[in-house]
């Protein structure tokens, strides 16, 4: 028999080359494997009680269900010349939220994260052409999943039972894909292939995923709730009868008129005086881009600040239309509040503008909207217009005008997420329906919490029409 050398609460073969086990006789052991070993035997943290578990960097290779079934375990890093993965290797760890994987992984294998119901997002590695069966089966914390380009097979039960993927973004050399691979995901939402796949494309009609074969175009996967023949946005004929549900975002005709122009119809104001106060900021705008605006003029121009400054503070106008005022005043806005400030410092470009609410606010009574969209460097005034209009409706106090969020950055994402899950969010994007919606855009709505369904937005859709205190989180086309 081949003896056992115990060492660092570990067990070792008697080169110190390969750890065969846990010595349970001691504690002595606290996660970190001393630098030297080479292998990690199959099994050895299998049910293991430890939140953290570190590999270094001399192991070669492990063995397979290395950490199966931990339901501690949160946080593994694994060593940087392992390039191949055994299956299993975190299957049932029900709490992992954190791999650092090698930079380099040639694949990834059957069960990999199979059941890992805390995992928030997938720690891809370039290369990787096929993700076999149960790969990601029961990952019931993804909300989106980007699968690299390179991936050409999906296999059955990859994803099955991911029951909280809205977001699913197919790679674009994909040729084969099993039928069970995303069964039991019912809240798929946004679909998205490059057109220049040949095998699959994603309709604009209905946002699923199709199959082009020698017998025609077959569904193969569908999005939550779709319907066949949706519409887009500033289509004329739209019917605007819930009993259609409509697989749009929101369409034009309560907020768009025919010229493109935001409608004052949503809150019955005056459209004339609308006209009369556009050409007067058609005229300060050009005194701006000349550069011969004052301070002063810039807030009234836009109702708001100049930019956030290195003070925190910001140049605000009111959102209320006064037809007794031939003028706006403008006010000094300081951010006291150091979360909203972070999110004004990390974004591209911001601006604040102050309201005055003629009645009650809300109980939040701050709306962020986020653009995707700049005009010659500052939002569109189409957007400003209609922000403007949704807090005139809901008595907000405040609206954060946002551009350039930071969605690659993933711990600041994270943060924004949790901020602004109970705020009122409204996304201004370029496309017109969900199917041509930008990865920019689907990550914002998925950190954002807009739900794209027909139904919530057709929900949404009524609820900014008139004041109450539902939390407004809604998509709207911003085109010029």
């Amino acid at each position: 028999m081949e003896q056992i050398v115990r060492k660092n609460g570990l067990l070792y073969t008697p080169d110190l080359h390969t750890v065969l086990g846990v010595d349970i006789e001691t504690d002595e052991f606290k996660g970190r494997i001393p630098f030297g070993a080479h292998y990690v035997d199959e099994e050895v943290f299998t049910e293991c009680p430890y939140e953290k578990i570190d590999l270094p960097d001399s192991v070669l290779g492990i063995g397979v269900a290395l950490f199966k079934d931990s339901p501690n375990l949160k946080s593994v890093r694994l060593p940087e010349k392992v390039t191949e993965l055994p299956p299993y290797l975190f299957s049932g760890c029900t709490s992992l939220v954190k791999v650092k994987m090698p930079n380099v992984v040639y694949s990834f294998p059957e069960g990999l994260f199979q059941n890992c119901s805390s995992l928030p997002e997938i720690p891809f590695r370039a290369g990787i052409r096929e993700l076999p069966q149960f790969v990601f089966q029961g990952c019931s914390s993804l909300l989106s999943l980007v699968i690299p380009s390179t991936v050409e097979r999906i296999e059955a039960h990859a994803a099955e039972g991911c029951t909280n993927l809205t977001t699913l973004v197919l790679p674009e050399f994909l040729h084969e894909l099993d039928q069970t691979a995303f069964d039991n995901c019912p809240n798929i939402r946004n679909i998205r292939i490059s057109e220049d796949n040949p095998y699959f494309y994603v309709s604009e009609d209905d946002g699923c995923l199709y199959e082009r074969t020698k017998d025609g175009d077959k569904l193969r996967l569908r999005v939550a709730g779709s319907k066949p023949a949706g519409v887009s946005f500033l289509k004329e004929d739209v019917d605007d009868s819930v009993e259609k549900e409509i697989e749009d975002f929101y369409t034009d005709e309560d907020i768009f008129e025919d010229d493109d122009d935001f409608s004052a119809e949503i809150s019955g104001d005056d459209i004339a005086e609308q006209a009369v106060a556009q050409e007067a900021e058609e005229e300060q705008e050009e005194k701006f881009h000349t550069g011969s605006v004052s301070n002063e003029e810039l807030a009234n121009l836009f109702g708001g600040s100049s930019g956030a400054g290195s003070d925190g503070s910001a140049a605000s106008g009111t959102g209320a239309m006064d037809e007794e005022e031939d003028e706006i005043a403008a006010v000094t806005v300081k951010i006291t509040d150091s979360k909203t400030q972070a999110i004004l410092d990390s974004v591209g470009f911001s601006r604040v503008i102050e309201c005055q609410p003629e009645g009650t606010p809300p109980a939040d009574a701050d709306l962020f909207v986020i653009a995707e969209m700049l005009d010659k460097g500052d939002f569109t005034k189409k957007l400003e217009s209609i922000a403007r209009r949704f807090a005139q409706i809901q008595d907000y106090k405040r609206i954060f005008m946002l551009s350039g969020l930071p969605v690659d950055n993933d711990e600041f994402m994270e943060f924004y997420r949790l901020y602004v899950s109970n705020r009122n969010v409204v996304f201004a994007c370029k496309a017109a329906n969900a199917s041509t919606l930008s990865d920019y855009g689907r990550k914002v709505c998925d950190y954002s919490r807009i739900d794209l369904t027909a139904a919530a937005l057709a929900e949404q859709k009524q609820n900014i029409r008139s004041k109450n205190d539902t939390l407004i989180k809604l998509i709207i086309q911003d085109k010029e």
